[in-house]
C-alpha cells in the first residue's frame, strides 16, 4: 500500500467522480481507476460503489476513510515537525468539543479569536463530537485534543483539568411545584422532580456528576425522559416539559432573553470537571502544546472576568 493511494481513494471518495479527481490530483482517470483497483485488491475489499452517475464508498470504503484521513494528518504533522525549529508552533490541530461544550460557546469562540492573534502558524479546527466517541478518535488521530471530563480506566488517555463548572436547575418559565420562582434551591427540592437527562453511557459528562451529588445525599434520580441532543433538550425544557441539570452557559441565552430559568443548587453542590484530553500514544507537537495552553488561558481570563458563569479556574 503507497501513500499516494490513500490520497488518490480520499480525492475520489471526496469528490464523488474518477474524473474530477483524476483532475484535483493530476493524473489520468485511467492511472486513478488503476490504482484504486489495486488499493481494493491489496486489501480484499470493495471500497467503492462504481456506477454511471458517479461513485459512492461501501461500508468497508466509509470505514477505510477515517483511517485514510488520520493516516495522512499524523504524516503531515510528523513533517511539520522534523522540518521546523524546536521553537517553532506551526501545524493543523484538530480540537474536539462534546455538545455540552460546544453548544455554550462560552470557550469556543474566544478560543477562535486568541488563536488567530497569538497562533498565526497554527490551522485550528474546533470539531462537535458525539461524546462516546471521543476517546477512540484521540486513539485513532482523527482529533488532537479533546474538552472532556476525566474517564477512570483509560491508561492511554491524557487528562489535564482546567476548569470546574457547577450544574444549575435549568427550567422553563412555568413554576414548578415547591421551587421558588427565583434564587437557590437544595438538592433534595431538585429531587422530587423529573428531569430530562442525557442517557449514563457514552462518559456523558453532565449526567455523571449530578447522578453520584444524589447518591452522596441518598436520594434517587427521577427520569422524565433521556435526550442525548443538547439542542432538543433545551427545547424540550424551554417547552416546560421538564427540568434539567446542566451548566448555566449551556442555557445562558435563554436565560437572559426570559424564555428559562436558573436556579444554584445549595447548600449541596453538583458540578463537573473539564479537562483537556489527549492520547499518550501520539506525540505532542508545538502547535498542540501552544493550543493547550491557549485554552487554559482562555478558560482562566474567562473565569476571572465572571463570564464563565458557575465556573472555577483549576488549571495551571
Amino acid at each position: 500500500m503507497e501513500l499516494r493511494q490513500l490520497k488518490y481513494f480520499l480525492a475520489v471518495a471526496d469528490s464523488g467522480s474518477l474524473s474530477r479527481a483524476a483532475l484535483e490530483v493530476f493524473i489520468a482517470q485511467s492511472a486513478l481507476s488503476k490504482q484504486i483497483g489495486e488499493l481494493e485488491q491489496e486489501l480484499g475489499v470493495q471500497l467503492l460503489n462504481r456506477s454511471r452517475t458517479g461513485v459512492t464508498m461501501t461500508e468497508a470504503g466509509k470505514t477505510f476513510y477515517a483511517y485514510a484521513q488520520a493516516i495522512l494528518k499524523q504524516l503531515g504533522d510528523a513533517r511539520a515537525a522534523v522540518r521546523s525549529s524546536p521553537q517553532s508552533i506551526v501545524g493543523a490541530v484538530v480540537l474536539a468539543f462534546p455538545q455540552s461544550v460546544s453548544a455554550e460557546l462560552t470557550l469556543p469562540l474566544p478560543l477562535i479569536r486568541a488563536a488567530r492573534e497569538q497562533l498565526p502558524g497554527v490551522s485550528l479546527h474546533l470539531n462537535e463530537e458525539l461524546t462516546g466517541n471521543m476517546l477512540d478518535r484521540l486513539r485513532q488521530g482523527h482529533i488532537d485534543l479533546a474538552i472532556f471530563s476525566p474517564v477512570e480506566g483509560q491508561p492511554d488517555m491524557v487528562f489535564l483539568p482546567f476548569v470546574e463548572e457547577e450544574l444549575y436547575l435549568l427550567r422553563g418559565v412555568e413554576p414548578l411545584d415547591g421551587l421558588p420562582d427565583e434564587g437557590d434551591v437544595d438538592l433534595a427540592s431538585v429531587a422530587r422532580h423529573a428531569v430530562i437527562m442525557p442517557t449514563l453511557q457514552h462518559h456523558h459528562c453532565t449526567r455523571a456528576p449530578y447522578t453520584a451529588a444524589l447518591e452522596r445525599a441518598g436520594l434517587p434520580l427521577k427520569l422524565a425522559t433521556e435526550i442525548n441532543s443538547v439542542h432538543i433538550l433545551k427545547a424540550a425544557v424551554e417547552a416546560g416539559m421538564a427540568p434539567t441539570v446542566m451548566p448555566h452557559a449551556l442555557a445562558t441565552n435563554e436565560i437572559a432573553q426570559g424564555r428559562m430559568r436558573a436556579h444554584r443548587i445549595r447548600p449541596e453542590r453538583a458540578s463537573r470537571i473539564l479537562a483537556v484530553c489527549h492520547c499518550s500514544q501520539i506525540p505532542m507537537t508545538n502547535a498542540k502544546k501552544a493550543v493547550c495552553d491557549l485554552v487554559f488561558s482562555a478558560a482562566r481570563q474567562l473565569c476571572a472576568d465572571g463570564r464563565w458563569i458557575g465556573a472555577t479556574y483549576i488549571g495551571p
